[in-house]
């Protein structure tokens, strides 16, 4: 009886580690939080939402789930706000995706200074360059959103969504 139970045991950690092996190359990341105080955020494969605003994470790119963020308490756009978000990674490159969103209701509307305005993927919003990256800031139901991309072509593939 215990040579049968030892065998039986052996046979399901033979199972695990090949099934283990075998999902190795597949790639799925889950991820959802909220909180109380109006933070949300969901990642499901390459489907992200923030705050409501749907988004496509670039094929290859992968979460850097220290970076995340949901609700915090941040200072933007000249007034005290909250902030979720998270940082993406793919080899030497990343994305950051940010919603922010008022304490007190919605931000009515967007100012960026040093800016250009640019409507991509159907966002009206602005566009600017620093450090080599690509920033677009744009205001979609109360909230602004900005992404921070190595370069246009990758800001795209993030707001086909």
């Amino acid at each position: 009886m215990k040579k049968i139970i030892i065998v039986l045991i052996a046979l399901i950690a033979i199972g695990v580690s090949i099934g283990a092996v075998s999902a190795e190359g597949f790639s799925f990341s889950f991820g959802s939080e909220s909180n109380s105080d109006g933070g949300d955020f969901s990642l499901n494969n390459d489907k992200l939402s923030i705050q409501g605003v749907d988004f496509k994470v670039p094929e290859g790119f992968k979460e850097n789930e220290s970076a995340r963020m949901v609700a915090n308490a941040t200072e933007a756009f000249g007034e005290k706000c909250k902030v979720s978000g998270s940082e993406f990674y793919n080899n030497d490159t990343n994305i950051i995706i940010n919603a922010f969103f008022a304490n007190d209701g919605k931000f009515d509307d967007l100012k960026v200074n040093n800016a250009t305005n640019k409507t991509i993927a159907g966002h009206e919003g602005f566009i600017s360059e620093k450090e080599g990256r690509i920033l677009f800031d744009y205001l979609v139901d109360g909230k602004i959103i900005e992404i921070n991309a190595p370069d246009q072509q990758t800001l795209e593939s993030i707001l086909k969504v």
